[in-house]
């Protein structure tokens, strides 16, 4: 622990601060001292009593952790929640591609990000991995909200949505990661949807790309039945074999879904560094089937947890994603000891960090540390008792418990509400959705 200062722009006291480091240290009774968007200070309550803050939180003896890294996301398809459901991934995927050719456009991706942002913001999120077109609509909905945001061009082997021909979509890479490379407070992935929606020269390309401009790269693989007999079609081979073949299967990519592994792919992907972002909630949905995260741990897979976009599962909810991730894992393996709440929330906080390559900046509470982190309420009956914190909070606690969220030293939600209002955008959304009922176009 650490000598609090005198002055803070944030003090957080009367807490049970869970700091997720390597040794999962509590502080029963403890404070947190931020300034400039870091957390300063750590340590017992007591000694904290002569910070002179602007800002003090009285966690009332309630949970004080890192915010959530949500590592799948597509926020601004809030603007689609509950319009394809009970389909396949492919039935899915084709009502939900002609909606958005019908209405994606920069402004409503924008006002569907804050409501997606907001919506993950109250129930703890502080950091998103999020692949969308038009990321610079999602920029400023992120900067609106004082939101972590990890963004980047998206890649298509056809003129999709943004209507981008393929060189045109190069270029529009190029221009993006140029004006957002040093951007407070934007991380830069390369997005590529799939290797079913690429051909293998343009993902070759996109590795290229990658490795002259030293970015990650973020892609759906190996996500549903569908997919495994197309990509199969296209391209003899399983989606995982063919992002090796391209280059693509290297430190700093990150796999959404990456469902339909075999031993030798989960290996692969070890020795590869490449981590995966587990989708349960949009999975299970979907019917695309059970990740084997209990064979991916064992084999010392990077691993963190995504809720997807609400138009697959409907709600942007990581409380939800941990407690389904916890359940599948002992359903498909038999042992209840799969996935243990430690990991869960494991995977939830410094997993994510060190999944969207994060890992030193934030996911864990600890001095020098981004300011990324929630207090939860501890008076709510169906958190009482608590014999253990982990436990509680991956299978009882909810984000209707979430009280107060920091998110880069700055608090993005107050007892329970948003700070910045969004009331514009709810009123587009609503007016988008109107026209997508009577059929209109946008």
């Amino acid at each position: 622990m650490t000598v609090f200062p005198e002055a803070a722009d944030i003090l957080v006291t009367n807490a049970h601060v869970l700091t997720m480091d390597d040794e999962l240290t509590e502080l029963p009774t403890g404070a947190l001292a931020v300034s400039g968007g870091r957390i300063t200070a750590l340590g017992p309550s007591a000694e904290a009593r002569r910070v002179r803050a602007a800002e003090t939180i009285d966690a009332g003896g309630g949970f004080v952790l890192p915010g959530f890294v949500n590592t799948h996301c597509h926020a601004a398809m809030t603007l689609f929640r509950g319009l394809a459901d009970d389909r396949p991934l492919d039935g899915f995927l084709k009502a939900v591609w002609a909606a958005e050719a019908a209405h994606v456009v920069p402004e409503t991706v924008q006002a569907g990000a804050v409501l997606g942002l907001a919506e993950m913001a109250l129930g703890g999120v502080t950091h998103v991995v999020d692949m969308y077109f038009h990321p610079s609509a999602t920029v400023a909905a992120a900067r609106k909200l004082g939101f972590g945001l990890t963004t980047g061009p998206v890649f298509i082997g056809f003129d999709g949505i943004d209507r981008l021909p393929w060189r045109e979509r190069l270029r529009f890479a190029e221009e993006f990661v140029a004006e957002h490379r040093d951007a407070e407070g934007i991380n830069l992935m390369l997005m590529p949807h799939s290797v079913y929606t690429l051909g293998e020269d343009q993902l070759g390309e996109i590795a290229a790309l990658a490795a002259a401009r030293d970015l990650p790269v973020h892609i759906h693989a190996a996500e549903a039945p569908s997919e495994m007999r197309l990509v199969a079609e296209q391209h003899g081979a399983t989606p995982v074999r063919v992002l090796e073949r391209c280059g693509l299967l290297r430190p700093g990519t990150l796999l959404a879904h990456a469902v339909h592994l075999d031993n030798a792919e989960i290996a692969m992907l070890a020795e590869a560094g490449v981590a995966v972002a587990h989708c349960p909630l949009s999975n299970a949905k979907l019917g695309s089937g059970m990740v084997r995260i209990a064979d991916m741990k064992a084999a010392g897979v990077t691993l963190s947890l995504g809720t997807d976009g609400a138009s697959s599962g409907n709600d942007l909810d990581m409380w939800k994603a941990m407690r389904l991730a916890a359940h599948l894992a002992v359903l498909s393996s038999g042992r209840p000891d799969a996935l243990s709440a430690r990991d869960t929330l494991f995977m939830a906080t410094r997993g994510g960090a060190a999944a969207a390559g994060l890992g030193a900046e934030t996911g864990m509470l600890a001095p020098g540390m981004r300011a990324d982190f929630m207090v939860i309420r501890r008076d709510a009956l169906h958190l009482i008792p608590s014999y253990d914190p982990y436990s509680t909070l991956v299978h009882a606690a909810g984000r209707d418990d979430v009280a107060h969220v920091v998110s880069r030293g700055r608090r993005i939600v107050a007892d329970g509400r948003l700070t910045v209002p969004i009331e514009d955008e709810i009123s587009a959304v609503r007016r988008l959705a109107a026209r997508i009922r009577d059929g209109s176009e946008a």
